[in-house]
């Protein structure tokens, strides 16, 4: 019975307004404007819900919305959202916010491969009317503590090797270790993430959607992966009731002439949705392919995809991390770069701030913006959503933003520099990538890496 009721692809649906937001500064006043003016229910799913003013904003308005008689409902993950669950979520459960954190954090080093299974969807919808889709965690874009204490660590690293010598490699020489020592010393620009402000008919798929992962969180924020838990005969039973009363529904009325659908990743049907997405538009690709992940470690279709695409001679920029975030990953990602260099992709790395962004644009008239990383993590294992857009005004709008932060605010990294790294950092990127993949395999998933 279970399987019948899981979610099938959403479908393609004409008729809708997109707009591109850049930033948290952009999607913030539009989405609690959106809160403030709600009648009947507030849904929202996030990551991150920090513990700052863009946090308190939020906790307010929903607080606010409670207190009108607004239905509000939260989704938080256990992990990411730890400082949201001690700061945040007491004040909202006592407002009357029903509030469901996704796999609460046990014991710090309790080996369970579901600690994997992160819920990393960032998601504001209201009333069934407006939704909000992105990358952008409830967290201020000048919030930069957690990146800043990876980058100290990285930049004494980096003094203690004493290396004198740099080139445009992406590695931690010289010249890297003074940018972050810079950025150390200096305040950091905004973190730069996109979202999309969605209405029309693919407002009400992100909405039913939200219903499907809603049921999904049981008693202390277990998750059902096989739907064998005790407690989700009872929820199964709320599942069928919910899709009976969305089946009712009237169809919503076109607003706009975009046609756009949501794409999501979960341990189901749609485990490999938004990865096809991308291959599939990739593998049309005719002129331009333009990526931009802030984590970018592909497996093997993916990389295969885009190697192709270069082969029929289609230009293909990737705009990724030029700041190490997370040090082992950041090393990894950089494994992959000279099979991509030697091909003719053109890689460069943002400077000014954390690269926090998932998006991607082909030919000029396909775009996707979503919470999806191309990596292990969002490909493998996290609940991901993404909304992709057929339209060439809006994929237009997006590519321009990235060539202009590609011309302005990155670095090229150079084919025959990288190659000339040292010999002890190009051991340690062979390295981390080949951890990453005995992790991916211990996961059950060598064959995709």
């Amino acid at each position: 019975m279970a399987l019948n009721l899981l979610p099938a692809p959403a479908p393609e649906r004409e008729g809708n307004v997109v707009e591109l937001l850049v930033g948290g500064v952009q999607l913030f006043p539009k989405a609690l404007n959106a809160i403030g003016q709600a009648q009947r229910e507030v849904r929202i799913e996030t990551y991150i819900f920090a513990n700052d003013p863009a946090g308190e904003a939020f906790h307010t308005a929903m607080c606010d919305a409670a207190a009108r008689g607004v239905k509000v409902r939260l989704v938080l993950d256990g992990f990411g959202g730890q400082e949201g669950v001690k700061t945040w979520v007491p004040g909202l459960i006592a407002q009357g916010v029903e509030v469901r954190v996704f796999r609460p954090e046990g014991f710090l080093f309790q080996p369970n491969p579901r600690r994997l299974r992160r819920m990393h969807r960032k998601i504001i919808a209201v009333d069934n009317q407006i939704a909000f889709v992105g990358g952008i965690n409830l967290i201020d874009d000048m919030n930069h503590a957690g990146e800043l204490g990876e980058l100290q660590r990285a930049t004494e690293r980096a003094q203690r090797k004493k290396t004198r010598s740099w080139g445009a490699s992406g590695g931690m020489r010289a010249e890297a270790m003074t940018v972050n020592k810079d950025l150390l010393d200096q305040e950091l620009g905004p973190r730069y993430d996109f979202a999309v402000q969605l209405q029309g008919p693919v407002v009400q798929d992100i909405w039913h959607n939200m219903d499907w992962l809603w049921l999904q969180i049981g008693p202390g924020g277990q998750v059902t992966d096989t739907f064998r838990s005790s407690w989700w005969k009872e929820r199964s039973r709320q599942l069928q009731d919910t899709l009976i009363n969305q089946r009712a529904t009237p169809k919503p009325k076109p607003m706009g002439a975009v046609k756009a659908q949501l794409a999501v990743r979960d341990n189901f049907r749609l485990q490999r949705r938004i990865e096809r997405a991308y291959l599939q538009a990739i593998g049309k690709a005719q002129r331009s392919v333009v990526l931009s992940n802030a984590y970018f470690l592909p497996g093997n279709k993916l990389r295969k995809a885009l190697l192709a695409a270069r082969g029929r001679g289609v230009h293909v920029q990737l705009l990724l991390q030029g700041r190490v975030e997370y040090r082992f990953q950041h090393y990894a990602t950089q494994s992959l770069y000279s099979s991509l260099l030697k091909a003719g992709v053109d890689i460069y790395e943002y400077l000014p701030s954390f690269l926090h962004a998932k998006v991607g644009v082909v030919d000029g008239q396909w775009a996707t913006v979503g919470s999806s990383n191309l990596d292990p993590l969002s490909c493998l294992f996290a609940r991901e959503a993404n909304v992709i857009i057929y339209n060439r005004e809006f994929a237009e709008r997006l590519q321009t933003e990235l060539l202009q932060a590609i011309e302005q605010d990155s670095r090229p990294i150079q084919a025959e520099a990288h190659a000339q790294r040292p010999l002890t950092e190009r051991v340690f990127s062979w390295v981390c990538y080949k951890l990453m993949l005995l992790a991916v395999f211990l996961g059950g998933f060598g064959s995709r890496y």
